[in-house]
C-alpha cells in the first residue's frame, strides 16, 4: 500500500460514520462527509492503478471494477435536503470507502 494512505486515519473516519447512536447534526454529517470524500479521492487512483495491472478475466478484477464504479457513483450523489438522507449518504460513502481501503491493503 502506498505510503500516502493512512489506513488508521481512514478507518477511524469510517468508524465515526458507522457508530453514531442517533442521527448526528448536519454539521457533524458535513464533517464526516467531507473527510470520507477526501479519503475516497485518495483511494480511487490507487485501486484503479492496481486494477489496471490485473488480468481482466478474474473475479477480483470484476469486483474491483464494480467498487470503482460504485465509488464514482456515490461521489456524484449529494446528502439531500434532510437529516435522514444526509445520514444515509454518509453511510454509503463509508461503505464505499471501506471497500476501497480493503482493496488497497
Amino acid at each position: 500500500m502506498p505510503d500516502l494512505i493512512d489506513a488508521d486515519h481512514i478507518t477511524r473516519t469510517i468508524d465515526r460514520a458507522f457508530t453514531a447512536p442517533v442521527l448526528p447534526t448536519h454539521t457533524e454529517l458535513k464533517e464526516v462527509e467531507a473527510a470520507l470524500r477526501r479519503h475516497i479521492h485518495t483511494l480511487l487512483p490507487v485501486v484503479a492503478a492496481q486494477t489496471a495491472r490485473m488480468s481482466p478475466t478474474g473475479k477480483d478484477w470484476a469486483m474491483r471494477r464494480f467498487t470503482l464504479a460504485r465509488a464514482r457513483a456515490v461521489l456524484l450523489d449529494g446528502p439531500g435536503a434532510g437529516l435522514r438522507s444526509a445520514a444515509e449518504h454518509v453511510d454509503s460513502l463509508a461503505h464505499v470507502c471501506r471497500a476501497l481501503l480493503g482493496q488497497c491493503l
